[in-house]
Order: C-alpha cells, then sequence, then structure tokens
C-alpha cells in the first residue's frame, strides 16, 4: 500500500518543479515580460535574470531524486525545503526593508507554499517511520 503523504508530498515536490522550470522558461523567452507581470521593477539588464533562472533550473533537478523517494533521498527532500524557505524569507525581508519591489512578495509567498508544504508532508512521513 503506498502511503498518502507521501504521494502529496511527490505532488508538492513536482509542482515545485514545475513552476520553477515554467518561471525559468518564461525568463529565457520573455525576462521584461516576466519583470513587468510580478512586479519586479525595471532593470538596464536582464542579465541577473537570466542567471538566476538558470540556477533555479539546475536547483530543481535536485529536487527529482527526494519527489520519487523522499526517505532514500532524505537529504534532498530536506534541502528543497531549506532551498525554499530561505529565498522565501529573503523576499520577504527585501521587501520589508525596501530593498526589493513589492513584486517579490510573489516570489515569497510561492516558495514558502510550497516549502511549509513540503515541510509538513516530510515530517509526516518521518513520523511515520519512527512508528
Amino acid at each position: 500500500m503506498t502511503d498518502p503523504h507521501r504521494k502529496m508530498f511527490a505532488a508538492v515536490v513536482w509542482f515545485g518543479i514545475l513552476v520553477n522550470w515554467a518561471f525559468a522558461t518564461w525568463a529565457f523567452i520573455n525576462p521584461t515580460q516576466l519583470l513587468e507581470k510580478f512586479e519586479l521593477g525595471s532593470v538596464n539588464s536582464t542579465i541577473w535574470l537570466f542567471n538566476y533562472s538558470v540556477l533555479l533550473a539546475i536547483l530543481s533537478c535536485f529536487y527529482v531524486p527526494a519527489a520519487k523517494d523522499p526517505v532514500r533521498y532524505r537529504t534532498n527532500a530536506w534541502l528543497l525545503i531549506v532551498a525554499r524557505l530561505i529565498p522565501a524569507s529573503t523576499f520577504f525581508a527585501g521587501v520589508y526593508i525596501g530593498f526589493m519591489p513589492r513584486g517579490f512578495l510573489k516570489l515569497g509567498v510561492g516558495d514558502a507554499t510550497i516549502g511549509i508544504a513540503a515541510l509538513v508532508l516530510l515530517r509526516k512521513l518521518v513520523q511515520q517511520r519512527q512508528e
């Protein structure tokens, strides 16, 4: 019998991977439109966005083993949560101190939602294994 928490964890992780890859693809195809849509502010160059998106797409590849087997690849599973929650907190802090435009809140909410959902589900998986 398949554990429903494991399936839900996988679904959350795969959703996050697809969102990251969609964001990266959008940044490659039309970075100016992406900046406008998320209200990330105007820039003289989109090189930073291109670099960020490449790194985001590569980072997302490290989530795949955890999505397939979070127990076996528990380090990947825990790190993907960290890789969601730290950027979310920096987006929130950046907006709060006025370093980033308010549009970064959208990115923070997205990362935080996926990260917290993955955290809750992974904790349930760990608890079940300890019982």
